[in-house]
This record gives structure tokens, C-alpha cells and sequence, in this order.
């Protein structure tokens, strides 16, 4: 009988102090928004709304603040030309002014 109502006691102690506060669920929260946005990167449609979402949730809790608003995604078309037929060989670019340079080893 008295280890349960230790059990008990304890537990009326322990339970209350496991929650949250204000701010750590804000982070909580926070950081899961943040990964959820990191999971959609790959499909832009999806990213874009979400990123909408996010954006109005700022709006709403901070205000309209431009610098914190994130931007949407602009979808690319990542083809490589041929370089075979129509551009003739290209070399990969190695230096600043974007001209093609060679590969230079360095021996030690």
C-alpha cells in the first residue's frame, strides 16, 4: 500500500514538470515546421504552398515583415544540351571569369 501511494505521489510530481513551456513548444513546433519544408523541397507545386502557408502564419503572429517572409521556388528545367551535335566539346569551367580551363596537378 505505500509503494503505491508513493508511486502516486510521485507521479503527481514528475507529470506536470515533463510538459513544455510556451517558448520550448514554439520551438517544438518550429523546427517540425522547418522539416516539413525541407521533405517538399523536391516538388516545387507542394514547397510553393507550403511556403505560402508559412508565410501567412508569420503574418499573422509577427506582422507584415518583408525580410521574413521566404521566397517560393521557381521551377528549373535542368536538361544538359547535347553537347555532341549542337555545341561542339565543352570543357567544364575552372576559373573565375568563366572561361574553360584545364586540369592541373599538383604534385607534393
Amino acid at each position: 500500500m505505500r509503494t503505491i501511494i508513493a508511486m502516486t505521489l510521485l507521479l503527481a510530481l514528475v507529470l506536470p514538470s515533463m510538459a513544455l513551456s510556451p517558448v520550448e513548444q514554439a520551438y517544438t513546433n518550429g523546427v517540425k515546421d522547418g522539416l516539413k519544408l525541407g521533405q517538399l523541397v523536391n516538388n516545387v507545386d507542394q514547397y510553393n504552398l507550403a511556403i505560402q502557408q508559412f508565410n501567412d502564419h508569420l503574418n499573422q503572429t509577427d506582422g507584415t515583415n518583408a525580410s521574413l517572409m521566404w521566397l517560393p521556388k521557381i521551377a528549373v528545367n535542368n536538361t544538359i544540351p547535347d553537347t555532341t551535335t549542337t555545341m561542339g566539346s565543352l570543357k567544364p569551367v575552372h576559373k573565375m571569369d568563366a572561361t574553360p580551363g584545364t586540369t592541373t596537378v599538383i604534385q607534393y
